[in-house]
């Protein structure tokens, strides 16, 4: 599977990165917080449930864990799908970061 991503915003919350999967886009929230599905809302704007695919949730507790579910939840994904990512530390949000080929400097 090919993977491109591009950081798209930085938020209060984290980052917004635009990926395409081999020929279709998809979206990823990156956010230091707990694993509550309550701060899903507050971190991916409502239109974003709207746009009709589906969204997926991941917790990362650890930095260690980043590659294993980044690839997981990748291949579980359809066109226009969300993941949102819950990431326990600065160390974690930044894990998956690199699993997308990002350092967390939005490009100008």
């Amino acid at each position: 599977m090919q993977v491109q991503s591009e950081i798209i915003r930085l938020t209060d919350s984290g980052y917004v990165l635009k990926i395409a999967l081999d020929e279709h886009k998809v979206w990823a929230y990156l956010a230091i917080s707990e694993p509550d599905l309550d701060a899903v809302t507050e971190i991916v704007p409502e239109e974003q449930f709207e746009a009709g695919g589906d969204v997926h949730v991941m917790a990362i507790a650890q930095a260690e864990d980043a590659a294993e579910q980044v690839q997981d939840v990748l291949f579980n994904m359809n066109p226009n799908d969300t993941v949102v990512f819950l990431c326990a530390d600065a160390a974690s949000l930044q894990a998956v970061l690199g699993e997308f080929g990002q350092t967390g400097e939005q490009a100008d």
